[in-house]
């Protein structure tokens, strides 16, 4: 049944209310004119016997009389009635139905015999409701009595229940099938007789002249290329102003709208969720216990498939599963096998090992990809993409976008992402004709953008003017280090060496990138990655890396405990593996560590010893860094002289690098001496050019950290206006970030807040 609220219901009885008024009296003067017409071609033939009456004079009486029937059985209709002759087999509604209002509007509109098309072509991936739409919107015709005959037939082979995967055994299988059956639904016994189905199609299209039938082909993807043609055929030849909706998975509807169904939006996919649990008190009390980013969760992972949502919510309803099992299980094609198979097998039988290379690297795409970026990650040619996505498309299996762009659903992804895995089958499903996916195409695709980290990431004084490119592809290059870690299995036993590298590569050329825009949290989760990826493969110094780089986030957000823990992962992994840098490195943030914990004479000697190995081994740049550690140790007990003197010895360094995020480092510290010694005047020029450098290299932290300082300078001035955007703006980023200064820049909120 179709669940819809009292209001609904009332609204749209009123609707129809008026639209049936409107319409009764155009019928009514229709039905006039055409029995008018209908007399006189009567009288006309009155004076010929059956054997005498001139062909077109009875042509024009059969067409007239089935005009004429077809007007009284559409009068009916609109006068409540539901007269015996009226053709209509249309499935009962079993399930609710929410949502796609746009297209209904526009199946509708294509149906009015003022469009010149045959009708409704409904095409998308498996489950995303064709058929249910093409039904809605017979309903709906019914409802306003556009058609004097409405009848389904369906090509369909296997139906998903609850408990899996059934056959029909009664699904049509070519054009006469279906010319069959909707000449039994019209009760035209004798073309249902004949023999001769080129002559049972003529008798039809004959037939249907002076009525206005609807005819509904469903799953039209299950019958083979030349019987798709032949209905193509068929349906160019339809007398107006009968009408058809065809709905498959196969991208057809020449001279006919064509609808590709796409995902429910979710406001829609929650609406089927509650009017789902309407009819089932168990599921109803699921939905109700369990947090709207759980259902949020559902919702991205069937991608708005309807038929994935409800498959989800039976195995709560029926199973008595929670919500968050059976999201695991749709998340999960193994365990979903049934679905799966359902949504995708039939489709899977006509791919070329093109087509399954492209799906291969699409399947590693988080967002819509180009046919250039294709052809780089595959090796095909441009030409050969083209015809395997158009063949793609053509399936339902590739969603086209503007700009020559193309994704994929992600239900796709995840079948063919468990069929990547080298297996035969999904669970114990067979995959069609024991298809495999290629594995080698994804990893090209895989190595397509740790190349593309690795061309615009990296470190460096420059490497900040590459960062937008890494920021437009997020999505791809943290999908990326997911998919790396999983096949690497380096959360357990080592499974693939090559991913594994492929792991570090990505780490360590997004370090810069997830640490200057902000994606602190990212940030902590690859260097962790890395670290285990480098034990894995006994690579001490990327082992080492990634622990400095987890233990750096930790440390700027003065969580100093995890700070401590992961530089004495690092100091180990470099002590075993290490060159000497790395092992000066190691020491240098021992010494951060220390001053964090207020053992001021620890962090001096261990900021003193690294700084003499960097000297030895001529490396300005860190040098310069440990220089601004014994500065911060100074200015923390208050020797601030001597502060000054590492900070601008550090400072100096850098201009003469040209290295813009170090010198707006410098001008922080030198910044904050200046207030500290209580000289906002002299800190002024300081933060104002930290500002400028770090904005221009886009590390939001040092972002913050400046106008946090401009406005404390400001509130020193009395400006306090003027001050507090600027305090919050810097609290926004680092309330954000978690950063060490978030206490303060609170407090000076507060602060200005009660000043204005």
């Amino acid at each position: 049944m179709r669940l819809v609220s009292l209001g609904a219901k009332a609204l749209l009885q009123t609707h129809y209310f008026y639209i049936n008024m409107e319409d009764r009296a155009t019928l009514e003067q229709m039905l006039s004119t055409a029995r008018m017409v209908l007399t006189v071609l009567e009288q006309q033939a009155a004076g010929y016997t059956n054997l005498t009456i001139p062909a077109h004079l009875k042509v024009q009486l059969d067409e007239k009389r089935q005009e004429v029937t077809s007007l009284e059985v559409r009068l009916s209709q609109l006068q409540g009635e539901r007269p015996a002759t009226l053709p209509d087999n249309l499935p009962r509604y079993t399930d609710v139905f929410v949502g796609r209002k746009q297209e209904i509007a526009r199946c509708l509109e294509a149906l009015s015999p003022d469009d010149r098309g045959w009708g409704v072509a409904i095409d998308g991936i498996g489950g995303m409701g064709k058929t249910a739409l093409a039904l809605e919107v017979a309903h709906r015709a019914r409802d306003q009595a556009l058609f004097d005959a409405y009848l389904f037939a369906s090509a369909k082979t296997t139906w998903l229940s609850p408990e899996g995967v059934r056959q029909e055994t009664l699904s049509l299988s070519s054009l006469d099938s279906f010319c069959r059956e909707f000449a039994k639904g019209l009760g035209l016994a004798d073309i249902v007789k004949m023999t001769d189905t080129t002559a049972r199609r003529r008798a039809l299209l004959d037939a249907l002249r002076g009525r206005r039938a609807l005819l509904i082909w469903d799953n039209l993807e299950t019958l083979n290329t030349e019987e798709r043609e032949m209905i193509a055929e068929f349906l160019r030849k339809l007398p107006t102003p009968n009408k058809a909706i065809i709905t498959s998975r196969r991208r057809t509807g020449e001279s006919a709208l064509t609808i590709r169904l796409d995902r429910l939006s979710e406001e829609e996919a929650v609406e089927l969720m509650r009017a789902k649990g309407r009819l089932y008190p168990r599921l109803a009390q699921e939905l109700n216990a369990t947090k709207p980013e759980i259902l949020s969760a559902l919702y991205n992972a069937a991608g708005g498939n309807p038929l994935a949502l409800d498959w989800t919510l039976g195995q709560v309803a029926y199973k008595g599963c929670s919500i968050s099992v059976a999201l695991e299980r749709l998340r999960n094609a193994a365990n979903s096998a049934d679905l799966y198979g359902f949504l995708f097998a039939d489709a899977a039988c006509d791919l070329s090992e093109n087509d399954r290379t492209v799906l291969s690297a699409l399947a590693v795409f988080r967002t819509p990809a180009t046919t250039a970026a294709l052809a780089d990650a595959t090796d095909l040619v441009v030409n050969e993409i083209r015809v395997s996505v158009e063949r793609l498309v053509t399936l339902s299996l590739v969603n086209d976008l503007d700009g020559e762009r193309f994704g994929l659903h992600p239900l796709t992804r995840t079948y063919v992402r468990a069929a990547l895995d080298g297996t035969d089958s999904i669970g114990t499903v067979p995959l069609a004709s024991g298809i495999k996916f290629d594995s080698a195409a994804q990893r090209k695709a895989l190595r397509y953008w740790v190349d593309y980290a690795q061309k615009y990431g990296g470190y460096g004084k420059d490497a900040y003017q590459t960062h937008d490119k890494l920021e437009a592809e997020w999505q791809n290059l943290e999908g990326i280090a997911t998919t790396l870690r999983e096949m690497a299995g380096i959360s357990g036993t080592l499974k693939d060496r090559q991913a594994a590298q492929m792991l570090i590569d990505l780490e360590n050329a997004l370090y810069q990138f997830l640490w200057f825009r902000g994606y602190w949290d990212e940030a902590v989760r690859l260097g962790e990655w890395r670290y285990q990826a480098g034990l894995a493969l006994s690579q001490w110094s990327d082992a080492g890396w990634g622990a400095y780089h987890v233990a750096g986030i930790h440390y700027y957000r003065a969580e100093t405990e995890l700070a401590a823990s992961w530089a004495a992962r690092m100091a180990e992994a470099m002590e075993r593996g290490g060159n000497r840098r790395d092992k000066a490195v190691a020491i240098q943030f021992q010494g951060q560590i220390a001053q964090q914990r207020q053992d001021y004479a620890e962090a001096e000697r261990l900021s003193q010893d690294a700084l003499a190995i960097y000297r030895e081994l001529g490396d300005e740049e860190v040098e310069a860094i440990t220089l601004n550690d014994l500065g911060n140790v100074a200015q923390s007990q208050g020797h601030y002289d001597q502060a000054e003197s590492y900070f601008k010895q550090a400072l100096a360094i850098d201009e003469k690098l040209g290295n813009k995020e170090f010198i707006a480092t410098r001008c922080a510290n030198l910044g904050n001496l200046a207030l500290d010694r209580n000289r906002p005047t002299e800190a002024r020029p300081w933060y104002e050019r930290e500002l400028a450098l770090a904005q221009e290299v886009g590390r939001q932290e040092l972002v913050a950290q400046a106008q946090s300082g401009l406005a404390r300078v400001l509130e020193e001035e009395g400006r306090y206006s003027e001050a507090l955007p600027l305090a919050q703006a810097a609290l926004d980023t680092q309330e954000r970030l978690r950063s060490k200064n978030l206490e303060w820049t609170r407090r000076l909120v507060k602060r200005l807040r009660g000043k204005i």
